[in-house]
This record gives C-alpha cells, structure tokens and sequence, in this order.
C-alpha cells in the first residue's frame, strides 16, 4: 500500500515538472484571452486570408474576392507604453512554410512565439504591431524592415507610428498588418494573439456582352484620384468572421493612403485582343462576336477560368478619399490611343452600407498627412472613396477557380459556358447598360457589388 502511494506521488510530482518546464498549459479567462502557467509570455501572430495563390510580380495578382495570402514575411515589435521604445522584435522570413493555417473567423495562417529569458517583459503595459509583406516589394519598406530594438545612449533609436510607405508602382500590393495593446502583470503568464488585416482596398471588373465599336481595344476601370503612398496606423486587429460578410460593427471605412496626385489612375486595362480572336460584329447584335471568337485566356497555367465571353481585369489599390462632385470610377472602352469611344459610370448601390452606414455617422477615418481625421461629410452612390480591405467588383467573381473553389490552380477547365448560371461566378452584362453598382468584399471585410449606369 505504502508502495502504491509513493508512486503515485512520484508520478504526480513528474507531471507537475514537465508541465511547468516542458510544455505550457493555456486557461481560457472567459474574454477571449488565454493565461499561461508557469508565468509563460505567448504572442500568436494570425494573418487572415490564407491560401497559395501564384503570384506574378511581388505579391499577389488578383483574380478574384477570394480569400488569400501570399506574403513570404513577418515582422514583429514591441514598444513601451507610449509606443517609441522597442523593447522586443522578431522576424519571420518564411511566413507560408513555417506558419499553420487557422480556422476561426477565416482561413488564415497564424505562428506562436514565445518570450523567454532576457525577452520576458517586465510588468507594465505595451503596444505590440506587426507586418506581413512580400520578397522584392514594390513598397519602400525602411520603415518596417528599420525597426531594430532600443539601445541606451545618445543615439538610441525610437520608434514612430503611422509608418508611411511610399509605392514605386502605379497600382497597389497587398500587406498585412496589425497592433494590440498589451498588460503584463506581474507573477503572471499571458497568451494572446495579435491580428494581422489587409492594408490596401482593391477593385475590379468582371463583364461580358462587350459593345462592338470600330477601334476598340481596351476596357479601362479608372479612378478619379490616387495615393502614392501608404499609411500603416489606425489597424482594425479583429479576427474576422467571413469572407466580405459584413462582421457587423467590425466593418471600418479607413482611407490610409498618402501622397495623392491631382490626377486619377487607370487601376486596370483590359486587352481585348488577349480575350477575343478578332474584335468583329459579324451577327449584327451590335456586341462583340464570341462564338468561335473567343480566345479563351489562359490565366493560370493552361487554364480558362473565365465564363465565355467575359473578360476580367482587377488590381489592389492604395486606399484614396472620394473627390466632391467626381465621379469616384468609371469603366471606359477605349481605342488603343486612349480615345474614349463608351463610358459607364460605376455606382455604390442605394443600400451599399458605406453610403448607408455613413449616414448614421459611421464616418471615413482618413489620414491628413499629420494625424487621423474624420470626413465631415458622407458618401455617396456616385463619389465613394475606397477605403482599406473592402473589395469593390463589378460583376461576382468569387474564386479565383470557380469549379473548384479553394483549391488553386485546378487541374481541370470550369465549365465556360455554365448551365445553370453559377451565382459564385457571373459577369456583368455591358448590354443596354447606363450605370454599373459595385461590389465590395473581404476577408475582405465587405464585398461591395458595384452598378453599371
């Protein structure tokens, strides 16, 4: 009996050490946020939006609403409570292969990193950021990739938020990036995890029953204002619960872009002569023929995942303010000299909740170039401003592989010409067409599904 015993208390004894030294227990606290046995100090870095998507120049094209992610870094930093001593920063260069996907609110990937020995934080309270980017980015990253910890001395570095980085292309990227604010108490362990969201809008268009007209060339979503510049600050850290669904009071409308030009930008140009054999109107419908004229595009090796007769061009966007009294985008077929031969105006539905949420003083947050401020006015159908991780889309094109969504690339052809209709794949009709409504969606945080006038 007395045998018994002593093993038993052996036995308890063992368990107790391994799991002070050898692995950590997580206690729910009841608000979302895990204590730590043993005093053990945990950050999860999540990034929402996972997947493997085929990236053609830094970043990721966009070909779709879906849900992605292609950075290949991660870069972490704590700061003291005012946020201009660093005190931790840890890199992560192989986000894709090192990271593991998560399920909650999304399909993202997210990493754990634990502070031991002289990492440990003392009690008090910090702000902890982080940013996901790409190889060979087209952002002037120094403000990120600079970040080093503080050292004492006369030139010890310090840290300044709202980071701005500047774009060497004419169209946007995608990064990721995220703040939280953090309590050390003292004796105790902490778990919790920081959230890492999409900085940049985008925008696309998605149409079939394209207008014959002689000399046209190119289909042209174009903008009436551009940032050159993007503002990292004013984060929407939260864990996201679907895909351009809205996430009720979740949703905001920041403009974090900087260094505007008097102008407007084409965000895309659509080649016609890459979608179709010849630009001819032999049945006389006045449309662009695509019966054995349709080039069927091979966007993703070898594959057309387009339906017959569509053409589709999209981009990410750096985040710009409405213009009063300007038309916010507009779709324009064009010669190949730029002479606008069609335009159509492209719309925020009446029920859009950027327009109708504004109007019960959900304002856009913008950055002045000194601080953040809010738009005194609202938005509207016709000037909107694009704003961070909202998708704007004319027509639905939600997977980059509609035969087979999630899952990319396919390795067979979806149908081009589906019957019924696939309502997660539909291009919008130019036929007879005044206005386009846009589409906005996340994961996006919102799908915004933009009109044709």
């Amino acid at each position: 009996m007395r045998k018994k015993y002593l093993l038993e208390m052996a036995l308890m004894a063992s368990l107790s050490f391994y799991s002070c030294d050898k692995e950590v227990i997580y206690v729910q606290d009841g608000e979302g946020v895990e204590s730590v046995a043993a005093g053990a100090q945990i950050i999860t870095l999540q990034v929402e939006n996972g997947g493997d998507g085929l990236a053609t120049r830094a970043g990721r094209p966009l070909y779709s609403a879906e849900a992605k992610q292609t950075i290949e870094n991660v870069k972490l930093w704590i700061c003291d409570a005012d946020g201009k001593v660093v005190v931790y920063v840890k890199n992560i260069n192989d986000w894709n292969t090192s990271s593991a996907a998560y399920e909650t609110g999304g399909h993202g990937r997210q990493a754990t990193i634990e502070l031991k020995d002289a990492d440990k934080l003392a009690a008090g309270s910090y702000k902890v950021y982080a940013v996901g980017y790409s190889n060979s980015s087209d952002y002037d990253l120094s403000a990120v990739t600079e970040v080093k910890k503080t050292e004492e001395g006369e030139g010890k570095y310090t840290f300044k938020e709202n980071m701005v980085l500047p774009l060497s292309n004419t169209v946007g990227e995608e990064i990721f990036a995220g703040q939280m604010v953090l309590r050390v108490e003292d004796g105790k362990g902490f778990k919790k995890p920081i959230v890492l969201n999409r900085q940049v809008a985008g925008a696309f268009a998605y149409v079939k029953d394209i207008p014959y007209m002689a000399g046209a060339k190119y289909l042209k979503l174009v903008t009436s204002a551009q940032n050159q510049s993007l503002v990292l600050g004013k984060f929407n850290s939260v864990d996201l619960t679907g895909n351009g669904s809205g996430n009720g009071t979740n949703v905001k409308y920041v403009v974090n872009g900087t260094n505007g030009k008097s102008e407007g930008n084409e965000i895309c140009s659509i080649d016609l002569n890459e979608w179709f054999t010849t630009i001819k109107d032999e049945n006389g419908d006045n449309l662009i023929d695509t019966d054995n004229n349709w080039a069927k595009p091979e966007k993703y090796k070898g594959h057309a995942l387009f339906e017959k007769g569509s053409v589709f061009g999209g981009e990410f966007v750096i985040p710009f303010a409405h213009v009063d009294g300007k038309q916010t985008l507009t779709l324009q077929l064009t010669k190949g000299n730029g002479d606008v031969l069609r335009s159509w105006k492209v719309n925020l539905g009446s029920a859009d909740e950027q327009v109708t949420s504004n109007e019960n003083n959900n304002k856009v947050t913008y950055w002045t170039g000194l601080a953040w401020d809010e738009y005194a006015t609202v938005e509207s159908a016709n000037s909107y401003s694009l704003v961070r991780n909202h998708l704007y889309g004319i027509g639905t094109r939600m997977y980059d592989n509609p035969s087979n969504p999630g899952v990319d690339p396919n390795p067979g052809d979806p149908d081009p010409d589906p019957t019924p209709e696939n309502p997660n794949d539909k291009p919008e009709s130019l036929n007879n067409k005044q206005e386009l409504v846009l589409k906005v969606n996340d994961n996006w945080e919102v799908i915004h599904g933009m009109e044709l006038e």
